[in-house]
């Protein structure tokens, strides 16, 4: 699937996507998760707020409200929509785990090849 980043650059401005990733479109639902919170901004093509509902529904959602509550949840990690999501955030973030004593787990699935007959 190819991403669609227009209803999201159109509401935050391209610089402000950089922590975003898109993670599909569901229902003519577009699902842009925020790598440093972990929380999502459902837009549909024209840039209408949604929220998960039930069995895959979306419910219209304010936008305002939707975009305080992940400026507000940036903000209390010394982040903003202006820092990006990118290998050295999570660089830097895996260091500040480990000072802390928390061990951490990757576990990386390499993709190959496979024919079925």
């Amino acid at each position: 699937m190819k991403p669609n980043w227009q209803p999201l650059e159109r509401r935050l401005g391209a610089h402000r996507c950089v922590g975003f990733m898109f993670m599909g479109r569901v229902n003519g639902i577009n699902h842009y998760k925020h790598g440093i919170t972990r929380t999502y901004l459902n837009l549909d093509d024209d840039g209408n707020c949604f929220l998960a509902g039930e069995r895959g529904a979306h419910v219209p959602a304010d936008w305002d409200t939707e975009l305080k509550k992940l400026e507000v949840v940036l903000s209390a990690l010394g982040a903003t929509l202006t820092t990006a999501y990118d290998e050295h955030f999570i660089k830097e973030k895996r260091k500040a785990l480990l000072a802390q004593g928390m061990s951490l787990l990757t576990i990386a699935i390499e993709p190959r090849d496979t024919s079925i007959h």
